[in-house]
């Protein structure tokens, strides 16, 4: 159809369910297995970001100012100071203010670019923009539980939050992250600031820090091996204001508040008002903004193991294959230190013998209290030809520090009778001591009067399967956009999918994660924009207790993260069937060219 372009409305059109179950096709049935990962693991470079909110980065209401953000602790002498180019920071310690750029990306601040957004125009009270900055602090330490979807991690850092070019300013210091299994959370942080009073402009007080103070709260959090994105908690919430604060509004699409102890805090700034719906022009912009945590969670060091085909009731020449893992590099101490490995990773000897009681290098027992009759050596490919090769007892040690190899085990009647135990056994080569490459499985050999039979683990296979569909023929139609401030902005809802889940049995637990991801909206008359553009705010309509609704996710309109990568719509921690589904929003600058748009959903199941 035709569109007023005068009007400049834009009609979303439907996504079919054809270019769904391609889409499922293309995925390989849109069943992938998730990577396993090990549990509680240490990181040290987590990376906090946090814009606060799109009022914190927008235009104030005092003729010429802003509400600004800045590295470090921006102190001032009196009310009449403000924060200028001299003393604004754009990185102090581990703190650095990032501005968002037109292509979605990051990068450094500047003091004139607090004054625009990402596009480069001016931003005022009343074209509703905001600066896009956000505050970066990186050298996180803590603790990430992948598995159990738990975190703790602690930045040491502290950024400023100016309102009003810094006629009231507070600070927020050494931010600690706690996440617990069920996807709730909270940032807790030192706030200072000095107090000021609209109603006082000569007032003006250093505060005493508050310490442990909630700054956000987190629901629907989805800790990944990398990272999250999730939007604190602000919609829907109610708090006591501070003494002699305006009263809260808490009807309307924005109405809200930030944690209790945050704005008791700020209600000694000044700034009480802003950080809950008070029924004013800026209530629109006070919903927090989306706060990401990246890091690297590098699996803990594996405990080295070693597991062997058959241990007992072994014949004379029987052939076992022994399998070894978590056989990793751990500096020097798993360096050789004589030929021919000196100075290099060394690996393991696998060693088929009778050894005495006390026979482990690091314990000091000499080599003759290891008797060896069959040797292999397991390190890395590019030294196998250093040790002789193949034809020399070289066995490919993986990168991931697995290795796999046969040995043949014979006895002659004199080791039979010399002291000792008969097993495999392993250490690190080329003259390295490391106890944590010692390991020993004891092996026997039948007798003459044995009668043997092996019997194995019993094994229960499991039953039923898992799928998902949706509800209708139709994923979404988000209709006809209409005009909001700068913006076009449209809503519909997800049609519901259905998941279905019969496994039951078997030795492993179940789980399953359904997440969804949107392309480039584009029009055939050739506009385009963003799949980040559109947000989404997930819910479960029927399900068991172990199935939790993903993290809301926001236009990057509005500061968020938008749709444009794959976000978690719902996932359960156990065999269950369910409904689900979510309500979209879409927000687009009011520049974008007139047309019927579409996009392609890809939804993604993980079981």
């Amino acid at each position: 159809m035709t569109v007023d372009s005068s009007t400049r409305r834009h009609r979303f059109a439907r996504l079919s369910a054809a270019t769904l179950a391609t889409t499922a096709l293309a995925l390989g049935g849109a069943l992938v297995a998730a990577p396993a990962h090990a549990a509680e693991t240490s990181i040290d470079d987590a990376v906090f970001r946090w814009g606060i909110n799109a009022e914190s980065n927008a235009a104030a209401f005092a003729p010429g100012t802003v509400n600004l953000l800045s590295a470090g602790i921006v102190t001032a002498t009196s009310a009449a100071d403000r924060v200028t180019s001299s003393n604004w920071k754009q990185s102090d310690g581990n703190t650095s203010i990032l501005k968002r750029q037109s292509d979605g990306s990051y990068a450094a601040a500047t003091f004139a670019g607090l004054r625009t957004d990402a596009a480069g125009t001016t931003i005022t009270t009343g074209n509703g923009l905001n600066s896009g900055h956000v505050a970066e602090i990186t050298g996180g330490t803590g603790t990430v539980d992948v598995d159990a979807n738990t975190a703790v991690i602690q930045w040491t850092g502290s950024f400023t939050s100016a309102y009003y070019s810094g006629m009231t300013r507070s600070w927020i210091t050494d931010p600690k992250l706690t996440v617990a299994s069920d996807g709730t959370g909270t940032v807790t942080a030192t706030l200072g600031g000095y107090g000021t009073s609209m109603d006082d402009p000569d007032k003006f007080e250093t505060l005493t820090p508050a310490t442990n103070v909630v700054v956000a709260t987190l629901t629907g959090v989805d800790v990944t091996p990398t990272g999250f994105t999730v939007t604190p908690d602000y919609l829907g919430r109610t708090i006591t204001v501070p003494e002699g604060s305006v009263a809260q509004v808490t009807g309307g699409a924005n109405a809200g508040a930030f944690p209790q102890s945050f704005v008791d805090f700020q209600g000694k700034t000044g700034q009480g008002p802003y950080w809950y719906s008070s029924g004013g022009a800026a209530d629109a912009r006070k919903p927090a903004s989306a706060l990401s945590v990246a890091y690297t969670a590098a699996p803990v060091a594996a405990t080295p193991t070693v597991t062997v085909s058959k241990t007992s009731g072994l014949a004379q020449g029987e052939t076992v294959t022994v399998s070894g893992s978590g056989f990793l590099p751990s500096g020097t101490t798993t360096n050789g230190t004589r030929p021919p490995l000196a100075g290099q990773f060394s690996g393991t000897y696998v060693v088929f013998g009778k050894f005495a009681d006390t026979w482990k290098p690091s314990a000091g027992a000499a080599s003759s209290a290891r008797s060896v009759i069959a040797q292999k050596w397991a390190v890395p490919a590019a030294s196998m030809a250093t040790i002789g090769g193949v034809n020399g007892g070289a066995v490919e040690l993986n990168a991931d520090g697995t290795f796999s190899v046969d040995l043949a085990l014979t006895t002659t009647e004199a080791q039979n009778l010399a002291a000792g135990t008969f097993g495999i056994y392993t250490y690190a080569g080329s003259g390295a001591v490391y106890a944590p490459f010692e390991t020993a499985t004891p092996v026997t050999f039948a007798s003459s009067s044995d009668v043997i039979v092996e019997v194995p683990a019993w094994v229960e296979s499991p039953t039923g399967s898992f799928g998902w569909a949706f509800e209708g023929t139709s994923p979404a139609n988000l209709g006809t956009a209409v005009q909001d401030g700068a913006n076009f902005v449209a809503s519909g809802s997800l049609t519901n999918l259905v998941v279905t889940d019969t496994r039951a049995g078997g030795s492993s637990p179940y789980t399953w994660s359904i997440s969804g991801q949107v392309g480039d909206f584009a029009s055939s008359s050739g506009g385009s924009f963003s799949g980040g553009l559109l947000g989404w705010k997930p819910k479960v309509v029927s399900a068991g207790s172990s199935v939790a609704g993903g993290a809301e996710v926001t236009s990057t309109r509005l500061g968020g993260t938008g749709l444009g990568a794959s976000r978690v719509l719902a996932s359960s921690t156990s065999a269950v069937s369910a409904t689900v589904g979510a309500d979209l929003s879409l927000v687009i600058p009011g520049t974008t060219p007139a047309g019927d748009y579409t996009s392609k959903l890809t939804i993604t199941a993980l079981q």
